[in-house]
């Protein structure tokens, strides 16, 4: 395990919190442009079925995509501010990490596909089992 001295981790956390402002421009013009393109400016140009189930069909989609968005800015903000580390160097961060994205992946493929919940649900499953400490 390799310690660095307080001045190198005080300089690493710095850059870190460089990254703070970028994050929460992006998570605000993504949600924003995000939401146009797959609500249109209204709800035209939704991709779903016009007498689709609201709960499937419109409601879980556009709720996973908005808490997808929250949770990338909170990890990025936790990652500048030096609480979470992630160390792709162990087996368990890379694991965690495909499952983040097939969760991720899975959740906005909702709309096009409503087979991928079993995909998020297992994500989520996987997560959840793993990291209960």
């Amino acid at each position: 395990m390799k310690y660095r001295s307080a001045e190198s981790s005080r300089e690493l956390l710095e850059k870190r919190l460089l990254l703070l402002p970028l994050a929460w421009v992006v998570f605000g013009l993504g949600e924003v442009y995000g939401l146009r393109f797959f609500l249109g400016p209204i709800v035209n140009i939704a991709p779903t079925i016009p007498n689709d189930k609201p709960i499937g069909g419109s409601i879980f989609p556009v709720l996973f995509f908005n808490v997808a968005a929250v949770l990338a800015v909170l990890a990025v903000s936790l990652y500048s501010l030096g609480v979470w580390n992630v160390d792709l160097s162990r087996r368990k961060d890379k694991a965690d990490l495909g499952a983040l994205l097939v969760l991720v992946i899975g959740g906005l493929l909702l709309w096009y596909v409503p087979l991928s919940f079993f995909f998020v649900v297992a994500a989520v499953v996987y997560l959840l089992a793993v990291n209960i400490e």
